[in-house]
């Protein structure tokens, strides 16, 4: 069962898929294995609105304000797709 809480915050399911963008030192800087490192958590911490992220094999959690936000996991097969493109430059 998903969390409901985290950090003491409540976790709520985003009704909505998100966007960010990942740069060659989001890969570089990032560890896919750890959840407050992972590459993606590192650009959406950047992106405007966005207080904390965590990236996990099974979900993204973004906190805004008092609040978690949680969406889908990651599409992997893409995120392999664009390790490779970054980092073939």
């Amino acid at each position: 069962m998903p969390k409901s809480e985290l950090e003491g915050l409540p976790v709520v399911d985003a009704g909505e898929d998100i966007k960010v963008a990942v740069s060659l030192d989001d890969l570089q800087a990032g560890d896919a294995n750890d959840p407050d490192q992972h590459p993606i958590a590192i650009a959406l911490r950047r992106s405007r609105g966005i207080d904390d992220a965590r990236v996990t094999n099974s979900e993204t959690l973004i906190r805004r304000g008092k609040r978690w936000f949680r969406y889908g996991a990651i599409d992997k097969q893409l995120f392999k797709e664009l390790q490779k493109t970054l980092t073939d430059d």
